[in-house]
């Protein structure tokens, strides 16, 4: 899947600065991804990311062993938009392949961006820890436009 972003832009630093604002550190990219319809359907509820798209692993072991069981974890979450609402991350078999998924209130994300968020639109999905329980968070930003293709300052 080539989107022309080799190597992947840095974050913003308006995202960095939420994220410090939070409290959160320990920043990795974990995916850069093409949006999917089926990521937009405010009636599936989820975001996907592919664990063969994975770029960094961002789970400790105790998330790794709760997802494994089937569970699912209340995470922050950094909007497009600035905004930071909670939603769950859960581990589903998606075909023949195992994926990572924000789902719970995922749908008022996508009610927040709706102008921001469309049909392939590059997006990447970063991890952070918030201090002091190290909290898995994650930023959700737009870097290229689904409709025009322009990358996102």
């Amino acid at each position: 899947m080539e989107m022309g972003l080799e190597p992947p832009p840095d974050m913003p630093q308006v995202f960095q600065d939420c994220i410090r604002d939070l409290g959160g550190s320990e920043i990795k990219l974990v995916i850069q991804k093409f949006l999917q319809v089926s990521d937009l359907k405010s009636q599936q509820n989820r975001l996907s990311m592919s664990l063969k798209q994975i770029r960094n692993p961002f789970l400790n072991e105790d998330e790794d062993r709760m997802l494994n069981a089937k569970r699912q974890m209340a995470v922050t979450l950094v909007e497009p938009c600035l905004s930071v609402s909670t939603v769950n991350l859960a581990k589903w078999s998606i075909g023949s392949s195992m994926s990572y998924i924000i789902n719970g209130d995922y749908s008022k994300v996508l009610k927040n961006n709706r102008d921001r968020l469309k049909p392939n639109a590059v997006v990447q999905i970063w991890s952070f820890r918030i201090q002091p329980n190290s909290q898995l968070g994650f930023a959700l930003i737009k870097v290229i436009d689904g409709e025009d293709g322009h990358i996102i300052n």
